[in-house]
């Protein structure tokens, strides 16, 4: 059963039986979760800005606000919300020195007095640094990819029915499986080196008391040979020559390798959010491993449904 409530101007209303349509959508740190909604009654104005919370089978799912309503002339409207992390796309300078991404996300929290969930202590310190002209959201992003760069651990960042969280991805493993005679209707499997392969790591370590720059590359000749040269630069700051070749090599690793991504569609299942992870078995392609939720639309008009993106 849905349930979906709005504040408008004060007072609360339940709008649940006049939806039309109804959706939610999360990624893997990549912006906010949106809800995306539908209703007709002329009687009724949600306006931007007005709070949205959105509750299925018991569980609450959502709590966010409107940034965009939308009507036609058949008094359909159609209204998006977003959760807390909406307000961190906002552009700023920000000083990174002695912080983890935990003592970060914190600090985010305060500066736009988000309401704050569990913040799980990610233990490594990152590089100190100045960001300019950058989202925070796009720092803390940057910052859980250095983290697991140099500890191996991933951590993700979202908004839990009005809180803001880190969590680990470990701790986000769910004892379901989805596939062959499992909640599976359809699949897509896919292979690319289009998007996050590269086969050859430059680094430009900068902050070296002479003023110069230093390059550290690092390649595999093979892959190169293969599927031609595809590079990734970056810049890296107040480290020393032996750690910035660590970490091209860690780099390296990481990208020079096909993407393998399993799109499902599946009977939806409300557990199913960025970040965690599932069984997936798919007999006609041999497959059967834990899999981490890229992203995930659930739809829940007529019947609920979801369209699962996968990390192999």
């Amino acid at each position: 059963m849905t349930k979906l409530l709005t504040k408008v101007n004060g007072k609360v209303y339940n709008i649940s039986e006049l939806i039309s349509d109804i959706s939610f959508e999360d990624s893997l740190n990549n912006g906010c979760s949106k809800l995306r909604f539908s209703y007709i009654d002329k009687n009724l104005e949600i306006t931007n800005g007005s709070v949205v919370s959105f509750t299925f089978n018991d569980t609450p799912l959502f709590y966010g606000y409107v940034f965009s309503v939308n009507r036609n002339k058949n008094l359909d409207i159609s209204v998006t919300a977003y959760d807390q992390l909406r307000y961190c796309k906002v552009r700023d300078s920000v000083v990174i020195k002695n912080d983890t991404v935990t003592t970060l996300t914190n600090k985010m929290c305060n500066y736009f007095n988000l309401k704050k969930g569990s913040l799980e202590d990610t233990g490594y310190k990152l590089s100190t640094d100045v960001k300019e002209d950058t989202t925070w959201l796009d720092i803390i992003y940057s910052s859980i990819e250095e983290t697991e760069r140099n500890n191996g651990k991933k951590y993700l960042l979202r908004d839990e029915n009005g809180l803001i969280c880190i969590r680990k991805l470990e701790s986000l493993q769910l004892n379901l499986a989805i596939g062959d005679q499992s909640l599976l209707r359809d699949y897509t499997y896919s292979k690319s080196i289009d998007n996050e392969f590269y086969n050859q790591i430059k680094l430009n370590l900068k902050g070296r008391s002479d003023g110069d720059n230093q390059y550290i590359i690092k390649k595999d000749a093979d892959s190169i040979s293969k599927y031609g040269l595809l590079q990734y630069y970056g810049d890296i700051y107040n480290t020393n020559s032996s750690k910035a070749k660590e970490e091209a090599k860690t780099l390296l690793e990481q990208y020079n390798k096909e993407k393998e991504t399993l799109s499902l569609s599946c009977i939806g299942d409300i557990r199913i959010r960025a970040g965690v992870s599932f069984y997936g078995k798919v007999s006609d392609i041999d497959f059967y491993q834990r899999l981490v939720v890229k992203s995930v639309t659930h739809r829940f008009v007529p019947t609920h449904t979801m369209e699962v993106e996968a990390k192999l």
